[in-house]
């Protein structure tokens, strides 16, 4: 356990200290930071605008940290032989990728929280999307009717649908990362970062996809007729991609956001869950991939 604490910590300050992660960090925030002069020359929703487009600052940057630094993170140790000074002392293979995974699972969390507290200032800037809590006392005469309130201190909280969109924006972005982890152990570096992207892009594309070749009905005296039909070895690969693939559109909840809408329970436990029994299968899929790697 301590050997996965000791790798943990290094590979999470050397993901901190890392010029990648400060480069995506200061440009994320220079969106969330712009995103509040667009909403400004908007007519429509300044609020909505400012939200919009700083979750996707956010999620964008933890994606590319995902992709980026979990595509590199062991292959470069391999080509650069700086892994032997880990593996040589008594840390296991499954001890030394379990550290170097929960420290980019930190820097990711640690790079949210930074963003959304950003966010968080600027919305309280604009009074856009802060729900105020007013703490108050009550003064009363004689132990009768009240005789004042007084409000002391004002909290402002944000939406209960905004912090769930943080909590799967990690989920999402450690999601990512171990993608890239897993491509990293079987192909190159570059390879392992396309296909990440590749994968990232149609998983969330795959729903609207299995949408679009559904076939299309028509009700007609009372009888659903099917009036188009897609061909069928189209609708099989959609519905196979659809099958095999993630489905990262259960992550974007922009919407319910935008609307101040409420997340069901039922809706963020399946979300926790469905992120999380992938993230742990490909990471026990990478593992097993790692003891075998063959790295002289």
């Amino acid at each position: 356990m301590k050997n996965i604490l000791y790798t943990a910590i290094y590979s999470f300050n050397e993901i901190k200290n890392s010029k990648i992660f400060y480069s995506f960090l200061v440009f994320a925030l220079v969106l969330i930071f712009g995103s509040y002069f667009v909403s400004q020359t908007s007519f429509i929703s300044q609020g909505r605008i400012m939200v919009d487009f700083s979750i996707f600052a956010i999620t964008i940057f933890n994606i590319f940290i995902g992709i980026f630094i979990g595509s590199s993170m062991v292959y470069d140790d391999i080509e650069k032989k700086s892994i032997f000074l880990s593996i040589t002392r008594p840390v296991k293979r499954t001890e030394y990728l379990t550290g170097r995974f929960l420290g980019l699972t930190a820097a990711i969390i640690l790079s949210t929280i930074i963003m959304m507290f950003i966010f968080y200032l600027v919305l309280l800037i604009m009074h856009k999307y802060v729900i105020p809590l007013p703490i108050r006392s009550v003064g009363k005469l004689g132990g009768q009717a009240p005789l004042h309130i007084k409000t002391y201190l004002t909290l402002y909280l944000l939406p209960q649908s905004l912090l769930i969109q943080a909590l799967f924006i990690i989920i999402e972005s450690v999601f990512i990362a171990v993608v890239a982890l897993f491509f990293s152990l079987i192909t190159s570096k570059a390879l392992a970062s396309i296909f990440t992207i590749l994968v990232f892009f149609i998983g969330n594309i795959s729903s609207r996809m299995n949408a679009l070749v559904m076939p299309a009905k028509k009700i007609i005296n009372g009888k659903e007729i099917i009036v188009h039909r897609v061909n069928y070895v189209l609708v099989a690969a959609v519905h196979l991609i659809y099958s095999v693939l993630p489905n990262f559109s259960i992550f974007n909840i922009s919407s319910e956001v935008s609307y101040k809408i409420s997340i069901s329970s039922d809706a963020i436990l399946y979300g926790i869950i469905y992120g999380l029994s992938y993230i742990i299968l490909l990471f026990v899929i990478s593992s097993l991939l790692f003891a075998r790697r063959d790295i002289s």
